[in-house]
C-alpha cells in the first residue's frame, strides 16, 4: 500500500473521530450518488419514528419534519444513513410480516414493544432474537437518530414546552415590553 498525503490526512481524520467515508475517494468526487429511499421505505421509517416519539399518530406537520430529517440524513455519511434506514425497514418488514406502515398504531406499538426496538440500550447478556445484528443496529443507531431528528424539529421543541423554535420570533410583545 502506497502512503499518500490524502490517505494520511484521512487516517488522521478518522483517528480524531471524523467520518472519512463522507470524503470523496478521488479528486473528481463520487461517480454516482446513492439512490434515495423509496416512498414505501420512507413511510415505514416515519411510522416507526411515530411509535418512538409519541403516544398516538403524529400530525401531518410533525410527519413532514421527520421526512425532512430522514431525507437530509440519506445524503450524509457517504451512504451510511441510507444503509441504516434500509436495514431498519427490512427488519421491521421481517418482524411484521408485511409493510410496517400498513399496520395500525396499536399493532405497530405492540410489535416494537415485544421486540424492545424502542430501547437504544443493549445489555451484554440480552438475547436479540432471530435477527441480532439488525436489531442491535436499529436499536443503537437508528432509534437515537430518529428520536433526535424529531426533537430537533419545531414539533419536538413544542413537546418539551417551547412555544417557538430557536431562531423564530415567538411573542413580539414579550420582546418589546418591560418585564413584569
Amino acid at each position: 500500500m502506497r502512503l499518500t498525503r490524502r490517505s494520511l490526512i484521512l487516517g488522521v481524520a478518522a483517528a480524531l473521530g471524523f467520518d472519512p467515508s463522507a470524503v470523496p475517494r478521488s479528486p473528481g468526487g463520487r461517480a454516482d450518488a446513492a439512490p434515495a429511499l423509496s416512498r414505501s421505505q420512507l413511510e415505514d421509517l416515519v411510522a416507526f419514528a411515530e411509535i418512538l416519539v409519541g403516544d398516538g399518530p403524529l400530525s401531518p406537520a410533525e410527519r413532514d419534519y421527520l421526512v425532512e430529517h430522514i431525507e437530509r440524513r440519506t445524503t450524509q455519511g457517504g451512504g451510511y444513513y441510507l444503509e441504516l434506514y434500509r436495514t431498519s425497514v427490512g427488519l421491521l418488514e421481517r418482524l411484521a410480516g408485511t409493510r410496517f406502515s400498513g399496520l395500525d398504531f396499536s399493532r405497530r406499538l405492540a410489535l416494537i414493544t415485544h421486540n424492545r426496538l424502542s430501547s437504544s440500550t443493549v445489555r451484554p447478556e440480552e438475547t436479540l432474537g432471530r435477527f441480532p445484528r439488525e436489531v442491535r443496529e436499529v436499536r443503537t443507531r437508528a432509534v437515537p437518530d430518529l428520536i433526535g431528528g424529531y426533537y430537533a424539529s419545531p414539533a419536538g421543541w413544542a413537546v418539551v414546552g417551547y412555544s417557538a423554535f430557536p431562531g423564530t420570533c415567538g411573542d413580539l410583545a414579550r420582546y418589546t415590553s418591560s418585564e413584569r
